[in-house]
C-alpha cells in the first residue's frame, strides 16, 4: 500500500451507515416522545422494563424492536383470530429470547413462534404475564411489554394497559 494511504468505509458506503443511524435515532426519539411507546418504567435487578402499550399491531412492535439494543422478553397479547407474524420473524429470531403470551388465545402464536425463542409461556392476566417474564430475565435483558394488539375485554384502551403495567412493575 502506498505511503499515506488508509483503508477507509467508501464515501457512499459511510454516507448510508450515517443515515441509517440517524433514521434509527429519529425513530427512537419519536417513539420515546409518545406516551406509552418504548416508555422506560424502571429498572429492576439490571433488568429494563419497558411499556409499549400503544403498540397495537404487530408493525408497531416491530418498531419497538428494531430500537431496543439489549435481549428481549416478549409480553404480547394476542387476539381471537390467527395473524401473519412474517412481519416479525426476523426480529423474534435474532432478538427476542422468550414471549410470554398474554390472553386465553395463545394457540396461534405459540404454534408460529416459540420454535423460534429459548423460552415460550402464556398467562391469563397481565400480573402472571410480568411474573413469567421476570423468571425468564437475566441481568441486561430487556422486558418489553408490547402488545401489538387492540385491548379487547380486558382494559378500556392501550392507556389504561399500559397504566396496568407500570402499576404493577412498580410493586416489584
Amino acid at each position: 500500500m502506498p505511503e499515506g494511504k488508509s483503508f477507509s468505509i467508501h464515501k457512499s458506503k459511510k454516507s448510508l451507515v450515517d443515515k441509517l443511524l440517524t433514521a434509527r435515532e429519529s425513530l427512537v426519539k419519536t417513539l420515546e416522545e409518545t406516551s406509552h411507546r418504548l416508555e422506560i418504567v424502571r429498572l429492576v435487578n439490571e433488568v429494563d422494563f419497558i411499556n409499549d402499550s400503544k403498540s397495537t399491531d404487530l408493525l408497531s412492535t416491530r418498531d419497538s424492536l428494531k430500537c431496543i439494543q439489549k435481549p428481549v422478553i416478549w409480553i404480547a397479547c394476542t387476539p381471537p383470530h390467527d395473524r401473519d407474524y412474517a412481519l416479525i420473524e426476523k426480529y423474534v429470531k435474532y432478538k427476542i429470547k422468550a414471549i410470554v403470551a398474554f390472553s386465553s388465545e395463545s394457540d396461534d402464536i405459540r404454534r408460529k413462534l416459540s420454535d423460534m425463542v429459548e423460552k415460550f409461556d402464556s398467562a391469563p392476566s397481565l400480573k402472571e404475564a410480568i411474573a413469567k417474564a421476570v423468571s425468564f430475565a437475566k441481568k441486561g435483558d430487556t422486558i418489553l411489554f408490547s402488545p401489538s394488539c387492540a385491548s379487547f375485554d380486558m382494559y378500556d384502551n392501550y392507556i389504561e394497559r399500559g397504566n396496568a403495567f407500570k402499576k404493577i412493575i412498580n410493586l416489584l
